[in-house]
Parts: C-alpha cells; structure tokens; sequence
C-alpha cells in the first residue's frame, strides 16, 4: 500500500470513507513499476467535466500534487456520487530543465486553463502565453472504485463540449483573480477573500 495515499486518506476524513480505485496507486508508485512521480500537467475530472488543471515540478511529481489538488477540492462538490478521474502529462527526465527554463510547463497549464475554464481555476499562470501549445494527456487514472461508473470527462466528446462553452463564457472562473488573495479555509473547504482585499 502506498504510504502516501495511505497518510492522505487518513489525514482527510471525508476521504477514508472512499475506496480507492487501483488506478490511483498505481500512478502513485515508484518509477520502476510505472508510478508518475516526475513533473508535469494534470487535469483533474468529475462526472463528464475537467475540474481543476494544475502542473508539478516537485517531489512526487505529478502523481502526488494531483491527489492533494484533488483532496483539496473535493469537499466542494457537493454529489458525492459522481465518478472522479486524473489524466496525467508527464514530462520525460531528460526533458525536464528544458522545459522549466523555458516557462513550457506554464505555458501548457495556461493553454489548457484557457481552453477548459475549469470551475476550480481561479487565475491563470500567464494570459500572455495561454494561447499554445495544449498538454497531450498520456494516461488517465480513476479515482474511486465505489462507484458505477467512469469519469468521462476525458472523453474527445465532452472535451470539444467544455473547450465550446469555455470559448463562448465571458467570464470564465480563472479570471476572479490571484490566489494570494485567498486563503483556504478548511472548515467550509471554501478559498475565501482574505481580509485585507474585502473592502477593495
């Protein structure tokens, strides 16, 4: 059992009541057996829908900071019936300095925040560069296996679907603003305003 899924579900109490699909520990594994623990994008779906899209460079990788994103925002959504997925961009090693350096992993983030407007992204990386080349997903991980059925939100048809309707929103969500002016609280699992912004 991996042990940081294992801390995860335990520290999170509205996840341990939640079985774990395989999927998940498996792309949480060790190199060697095919885990995902390099940087990266990735696109987190609910029901027929990509949520919240964000991109890891630090220890994990993509596999760890996409299940604390997910932690994170699942509290939020209120049917807690709907089938949850993670599709995964990984960014090979040899790779990775070239694409840090160069703002790529920004690059594919904004692109894909921009083309989906997911609810959960309320800022983008960079609007100047959120028009390039998308993140190509390589794998797609279900989350829970106590539910009758997939996630869908990969699905080329639900994501021309979303990509329309995120074209045609004029106020898509990454455009409330930056993150630093809002802190979570875990108690209504909300980010809300900090202080200091409410009367601006």
């Amino acid at each position: 059992m991996n042990k940081f899924l294992s801390n995860l579900w335990r520290r999170k109490h509205y996840l341990e009541s939640r079985i774990r699909h395989q999927d998940i520990d498996d792309i949480c594994g060790g190199l060697s057996s095919g885990g995902f623990i390099m940087p990266g994008i990735y696109l987190i779906g609910c029901g027929d829908r990509i949520v919240y899209i964000g991109q890891s460079i630090g220890m994990g990788g993509i596999a760890h900071r996409s299940m604390e994103s997910l932690a994170r925002i699942y509290p939020q959504v209120e049917n807690k019936t709907l089938p949850w997925s993670i599709g995964l961009f990984p960014v090979e090693k040899d790779e990775s300095i070239v694409m840090w350096n160069s703002g790529l992993l920004n690059e594919f983030e904004s692109t894909a925040i921009r083309k989906y407007a997911p609810i959960f992204n309320i800022s983008i990386p960079s609007k100047l560069n959120s028009q390039a080349e998308e993140p190509k997903i390589t794998h797609i991980a279900q989350v829970f296996a106590d539910v009758d059925n997939s996630c869908t939100a990969f699905e080329s048809e639900n994501l021309e679907k979303q990509a329309i309707e995120a074209k045609n929103n004029l106020s898509p969500p990454w455009q409330r603003g930056n993150k630093r002016r809002r802190k979570w609280n875990p108690i209504t699992y909300q980010f809300e305003l900090l202080e200091k912004y409410k009367q601006k």
